[in-house]
């Protein structure tokens, strides 16, 4: 046999045979490349050669580069689609704190904004008001406030029917707009529904919301605000609720309103007149009408309001601390230490403490 044919064995290899390196013959290749036939022709010889040639003519500046074209990036499937964008930016948006931002200074955006964020869980529907002119600012914000006004109808229930239970309550905004109104299903036997003054009828609490639900849903919304009412301890205990004492303006013991009555509790009817030039509770009660003039009685004042309310916190603390309490020379008193209201004559014009124009 010849050597180039023969098989040998590798020694000690794990007794693997290999066949022997068979020389080939190498055929001496042309310089000049052949053209392909077709599409599929084309080697990896020839597409290398047409890359050199390129780039030989391109460093001689025979071929000018190509224009960058600019295309638009492909969509990809992580890119959020439009609605969700918005509603990215609208979380933007309500990330603005509102709670010690007065919603008077809020531009008409934030407002919007903040009436998605605290909308309450429930629907609420107000019921037909008819709102005595100069309760309600018009062309104003009608979502939820800072100052939230509440007024509560009550029936009465027990002996003789002079114990009272909830039967209607009524939560209006810093401008008087209703935000939530509902009758309430009676938890007791009604002895007097009251009807000339309260306005209930066994009709409106027959089929009305329970009472659990309204406690739950009043209190998710005045939670961290202020409550503005007329006698609020009334209202207050028929919903079982409390409320920061900080948190309480009650137009039935603002000083001003007292003195001007010769230092007794004005009823919500004549402080209203005398100071708004409206007149409420004019046969039947209506809740939305209570609660919009208690606020509209401490919007009025509010800046003296809330400016009482700081100065006998530093007389407080300067008390602990051993100081005297500043006077301020401004204030006149009567005989009884009340303040005197000087500016009872005439009836405010429709214009909150706060507003500029």
């Amino acid at each position: 046999m010849k050597s180039g044919l023969k098989k040998t064995k590798l020694s000690n290899m794990g007794g693997v045979e290999r066949k022997p390196f068979k020389k080939r013959n190498k055929k001496k290749q042309s310089s000049v490349a052949k053209l392909p036939k077709g599409k599929d022709d084309a080697s990896s010889n020839w597409k290398s050669l047409l890359e050199e040639l390129k780039s030989e003519r391109r460093s001689k500046g025979e071929v000018k580069p190509k224009k960058a074209v600019h295309r638009p990036p492909k969509k990809s499937s992580t890119k959020l689609p439009e609605a969700s964008k918005a509603s990215n930016d609208s979380k933007k948006k309500s990330d603005i704190w509102f709670d010690d931002v007065d919603e008077m200074l809020l531009d008409p955006e934030d407002r919007e904004s903040m009436a998605e964020v605290e909308s309450v869980a429930t629907e609420v529907k107000c019921s037909a008001i008819t709102s005595k002119r100069g309760l309600v600012k018009e062309k104003s914000f009608s979502g939820l406030t800072k100052v939230i006004g509440i007024d509560c109808e009550m029936v009465g229930v027990g002996h003789r029917g002079e114990d009272s239970i909830l039967a209607r309550i009524s939560l209006v905004n810093h401008f008087g707009h209703c935000i939530y109104d509902k009758f309430v299903k009676p938890t007791e036997k009604v002895v007097d529904y009251r009807t000339p003054v309260s306005g209930i009828r066994p009709t409106d609490i027959a089929d009305a919301e329970d009472f659990k639900t309204v406690q739950h849903e009043a209190a998710e919304i005045l939670r961290g605000r202020i409550l503005v009412g007329h006698s609020l301890k009334h209202d207050l205990r028929v919903l079982f609720l409390d409320h920061p004492k900080r948190d309480i303006r009650d137009t039935a013991s603002y000083k001003p309103f007292r003195a001007a009555f010769g230092g007794k509790t004005p009823s919500l009817k004549r402080v209203t007149e005398r100071f708004l030039g409206v007149k409420v509770q004019e046969g039947e009660h209506s809740s939305v009408q209570d609660a919009q003039a208690a606020v509209r009685l401490y919007t009025m004042f509010r800046r003296d309001w809330e400016k009482a309310i700081d100065e006998r916190k530093n007389n407080k603390s300067r008390k602990l601390l051993g100081q005297k309490p500043d006077v301020n020379p401004s204030v006149k008193l009567n005989r009884g230490g009340s303040k005197v209201v000087g500016a009872t004559q005439k009836a405010p014009t429709y214009q909150d403490s706060d507003d500029s124009d």
